[in-house]
């Protein structure tokens, strides 16, 4: 009979992991019910959804948790690459379009968005390719792959357009390749091509230049600031040390687009205050301190890499998406890891959380932690 020992897994880690992810839950309800019930006369409609993906999202997260082994992602890696490659270029030509944008794909009963499945695809491939060429990688030849496989799914996601993932995977997978050892040339050579890409892809959109100035003149000018981020920052700002107790923001009443969403986090500061919304932080932080501990116990180099790449991934998605919230970064699509309502990126997160949960077992020196 078919039995999981559960008692070789950080329980600590899984403990937090939930308790955040039940946490969501409540502040997704807590953000959403009155504009839900405003609009669709159902305070209940983005809650109930939210539940939905949570359920989805456990399951994903049992299974990459106690039933897939790492070594199955290695031994499918160019699969996994290459399926999640068709998706987002599917996308471009049978996706649906909501506000300007075609990033969703129709999947039976489930509208789900590509991109979020190529974020642990991508990961899964630079993984695969430093455990098999790790000595080529401090030569220039050896970027060449790793470029490649990295700009055949920015494209298409680009091409959406999507500028916030990009922007995210180009980011994680930098960090791979430089803790694989890649020359400080290559660094400031992919730092500049970044740069320029992202610069070429603000000009080709006028919304995003416009987004650009009022963030650049917001640092004289709060006024100047988008709409969106001073609700953020008037939320925050609101909450005080304590807070003003839960489910009594005000910014919640339709003053705060995407409260549930994007922007989750400023009614977190309102609602609970500090002491909440570094609580938020403070997981965050633990999560990115135990997966870069956890890299050092791994028992080979694809599986280092791989708990560095989901590490980076839900740590700088969240640093993107809190620095968005308080006015540091211009706007991007991002959700807050766990937190945010979400549909496929809320699944992904957690799949992404049981590969690190399944990779805590292993010790650097017994092989099984004890």
């Amino acid at each position: 009979m078919f039995k999981i020992d559960f008692g070789k897994y950080d329980y600590t880690l899984i403990i937090l992991i939930l308790a955040c992810i039940l946490f969501g839950i409540f502040m997704v309800f807590s953000s959403s019910a009155i504009m839900a019930d405003a609009r669709w006369a159902s305070p209940y409609k983005f809650f109930f959804k939210h539940v939905l993906w949570v359920g989805v999202g456990l399951v994903a997260m049992f299974a990459t948790s106690f039933l897939i082994d790492y070594k199955f992602y290695k031994k499918y890696a160019k699969i996994i690459y290459f399926l999640s490659l068709l998706l987002v270029i599917a996308v471009l030509f049978l996706g649906a379009s909501r506000l300007g944008a075609k990033r969703w794909l129709g999947i039976g009963f489930f509208i789900v968005q590509p991109s979020e499945f190529a974020k642990i695809a991508i990961i899964i491939a630079i993984a695969d390719f430093i455990s098999r060429k790790k000595d080529l990688i401090k030569q220039w030849k050896g970027l060449f792959a790793p470029i490649v496989i990295i700009l055949l799914i920015l494209a298409p996601i680009a091409a959406e357009p999507d500028l916030g993932t990009p922007i995210l995977i180009s980011g994680v997978c930098f960090a791979m390749l430089f803790c694989a050892g890649i020359k400080m040339k290559a660094v400031f050579a992919g730092s500049l091509s970044a740069a320029l890409f992202i610069a070429e892809e603000i000009i080709r959109k006028p919304y995003r230049l416009t987004r650009l100035k009022d963030y650049i003149v917001s640092f004289t000018d709060i006024d100047a600031s988008s709409y969106q981020v001073k609700q953020s920052l008037n939320a925050l700002g609101s909450g005080g040390f304590f807070g003003k107790g839960l489910g009594k923001s005000e910014m919640k009443l339709m003053y705060l687009p995407e409260a549930h969403t994007d922007f989750i986090f400023p009614i977190i500061g309102e609602e609970l205050g500090f002491l909440g919304a570094g609580a938020v932080i403070a997981f965050f932080i633990y999560l990115f301190l135990k997966g870069m501990k956890m890299s050092k116990h791994m028992p080979d180099a694809f599986s280092q890499y791989l708990c560095l790449g989901i590490t980076f991934f839900i740590a700088f998605q969240a640093i993107i998406n809190l620095s968005v919230a308080t006015g540091v970064f211009p706007a991007k699509g991002l959700p807050l890891p766990f937190i945010s309502f979400g549909g496929t990126s809320l699944v992904m997160a957690m799949s992404s959380a049981g590969i690190l949960i399944n990779l805590s077992q292993y010790n650097k020196n017994l092989g099984i932690r004890q």
